[in-house]
């Protein structure tokens, strides 16, 4: 409350006095939108400053309108232009600067279109990655960023007494991509030291990641930005000068300032390489540019559910979703063999197998003998900070033993969702013979795992206390299709958000040419079918990045070929974060250590037993129960308040 206060106190004064450089400010500039009205406006939006708030007044988010649709809506719907209305008590001073500070947390990237007392125009975001958590969304979006523009302009634009300016986000796109928009940071108004000249203009090339291919001929998409202060004179032009070659677009014109993007499609060229820009909006201008070609990426994507058992609903349903899931993924590998899905524990294999017929069990023992389907080596995602080693070591199991007895393979694990890493799993996962770990975490309570930039060092070996290792891949969150692409996955999106998500890995020590897109959708749901047709559709359009699907395995072993031995070894403890709910549930908490310490014992107690009178055996069935039951209590859905209330 009082940090609103003080924000609306602040816009006010500085409305006031036009003596002061700041006209007014709309918000904070920390990257956040807390600030703001969290849900969607009703009507119109029309900011007073001096009189609106920005907790009340001002929204967070703007969805955002196709350009070909601008101006055809009424006034209060929600993508709708927003106003800011001010006042000037005196004549205008002779420039300003408009700063918009933005944050992109969806699956597309609009342009932001700009109307100062009726002249208009748009301007390019060039989004950064974001990992400072400033909203908290920031811990599920792989391609979170924030971008700020700027606009320069005239004091011959406004006039004393009221003025307006009203901004909207506008989707380029052919189609509409769900929830595209955009979300407000904060916004700014300052009188401008530098003098305004409408006439000047300027030009940047942006090399893209994406590459096109016709004829046998490979070529990349170069982007060029040209900004200008005043309208485009008929006739405007861009050309392109790069490795002895002229390449020439005309400019649209039709606004009154601002930029327009040009796309030039040139064939493929090293690094570096000198290019010359010609572009005339009113006077021809020149720009000599050195240019670095984009990397040459394949994403392997990894369709995949996460497993909440007893989480999202009551476990005999979550059974039977996950159950269906695997239904779904056989039927969508035999219309589209490159299809590939991992289920995210082999207690979704488990589910199965007990409901099914024996021609459908033989069915899905062929599709992992196939390796269209694959399960990870633990029975469910466990908090690894509370179970015993023994008990972590029996995770395996399940896995193991279906391996062993349908030579399927057994070669790596994953924890999704939450992030416990404790340090002695590296040293279990590796004496069990598993060779890759792969985590898809969800950061909202362990920042440290986000903020350290363990995704962007990744892969790195795990070094257990014993000194084995393990190839570990860590993975900002786990249904990272669905954030990139939408639901259904959208070729268009992934336009927007795979350059952002690419930031991650576009760095000197990331070696290989390829990522992991780590899992497709949000957990216990049944698959969306489109998701099938995602890498065909894409690849049709772009030769680059590339999607292919695959397994964990198989896209972890790909890139760590690619590393060669320039893989660093990490030693310590990820930390057993979100294990707080067992301190919630402290007597059956004491009594599940306490099995699991004596399990042993009553295992090896029946075993000796047997021995001692060859009349006897061991009860194996409820032995294996016995450890099956206390996996499960180890489950990381523990105490969750959908579990309780479910």
């Amino acid at each position: 409350m009082v940090f609103i206060l003080a924000s609306f106190c602040l816009t006010t004064a500085m409305a006031q006095g036009d003596s002061a450089e700041t006209v007014f400010r709309i918000g904070t500039f920390d990257r956040s939108s807390a600030e703001f009205a969290g849900e969607t406006p009703k009507q119109s939006v029309n900011f007073i400053v001096g009189e609106s708030t920005p907790a009340k007044d001002w929204y967070a988010r703007q969805p955002a309108e196709l350009v070909s649709a601008v101006g055809t809506h009424p006034a209060n719907n929600a993508a709708a232009p927003r106003t800011i209305t001010f006042s000037l008590a005196h004549a205008p001073a002779t420039a300003y600067r408009l700063r918009v500070s933005l944050l992109i947390e969806g699956a597309s990237v609009p342009a932001l279109g700009v109307n100062i007392d009726g002249k208009r125009g748009t301007f390019y975001l060039h989004p950064i990655l974001d990992s400072d958590m400033g909203d908290m969304i920031d811990s599920f979006d792989p391609a979170y960023s924030h971008a700020d523009v700027e606009v320069d302009f005239p004091g011959a634009y406004l006039h004393s007494g009221t003025n307006t300016i009203t901004l909207q986000a506008v989707e380029e796109a052919d189609q509409v991509v769900p929830d595209s928009g955009l979300t407000y940071d904060a916004i700014e108004l300052d009188r401008s030291a530098k003098a305004f000249h409408p006439e000047a203009s300027t030009a940047e090339i942006v090399p893209s990641i994406f590459y096109t291919q016709h004829q046998g001929q490979l070529d990349e998409l170069v982007d060029v930005f040209v900004r200008c202060g005043e309208p485009i004179k008929s006739g405007g032009s861009v050309d392109l000068n790069l490795a002895g070659k002229r390449y020439h677009q005309t400019l649209r014109g039709g606004e009154d300032f601002g930029e327009e993007k040009i796309e030039f499609a040139v064939p493929e060229f090293t690094a570096p390489t000198q290019a010359r820009l010609t572009w005339n909006a009113g006077r021809a201008e020149h720009k000599e540019q050195t240019i670095h070609p984009g990397k040459k990426w394949t994403l392997f994507l990894v369709p995949h559910i996460h497993l909440d058992i007893g989480y999202s609903d009551y476990q005999a349903k979550v059974a039977a979703i996950q159950s269906r899931v695997i239904d779904e993924a056989m039927d969508m590998t035999q219309s589209h063999p490159d299809f590939r899905f991992s289920m995210d524990g082999a207690w979704d294999l488990e589910q199965f197998m007990k409901t099914r017929t024996p021609a459908e069990r033989q069915r899905v023992i062929a599709a992992m003998q196939k390796q269209q389907l694959f399960i990870p080596a633990q029975y469910a995602n466990l908090l690894t900070g509370f179970p015993t080693a023994e008990t972590l070591i029996r995770s395996f199991y399940a896995s193991a033993n279906f391996s062993r007895e349908h030579g399927t393979p057994f070669n790596y694990a994953n924890i999704t969702d939450v992030p416990s890493y404790s340090w002695s799993y590296a040293s279990i996962l590796a004496a069990a013979g598993i060779k890759y770990f792969l985590a898809g975490s969800d950061n909202v309570r362990a920042p440290v795992l986000l903020q350290g930039h363990l995704s962007q060092n990744s892969p790195f070996w795990w070094e257990g206390p014993d000194g084995q290792k393990v190839l570990f891949w860590y993975s900002r969150h786990y249904m990272q299709m669905q954030v990139l692409f939408g639901l259904p996955p959208l070729v268009p999106a992934g336009h927007d958000t795979l350059p952002l998500f690419l930031q991650m890995y576009d760095q000197p020590g990331y070696r290989a040419n390829a990522a992991i897109i780590f899992g497709t959708q949000v957990e216990n749901t049944d698959l969306f079918p489109q998701q099938a047709e995602l890498a065909q559709q894409w690849n049709s359009v772009y030769a680059y990045p590339k999607l292919q699907y695959s397994g964990f395995h198989e896209a972890l072993k790909n890139i760590a070929q690619q590393f060669g031995n320039d893989i660093p070894t990490v030693s310590g403890d990820g930390g057993p974060y979100w294990e707080d709910g067992i301190a919630s549930d402290a007597y059956y908490a004491a009594m599940e250590r306490e099995n699991e310490s004596r399990g042993p014992s009553a295992e090896k107690l029946a075993t000796l037993t047997s021995l001692v009178n060859p009349h006897l055996a061991a009860d194996k069935k409820d032995l294996d129960r016995m450890w099956t039951d206390m996996v499960l209590m180890d489950e990381h859905t523990w105490d969750s308040y959908n579990s309780i209330s479910d």
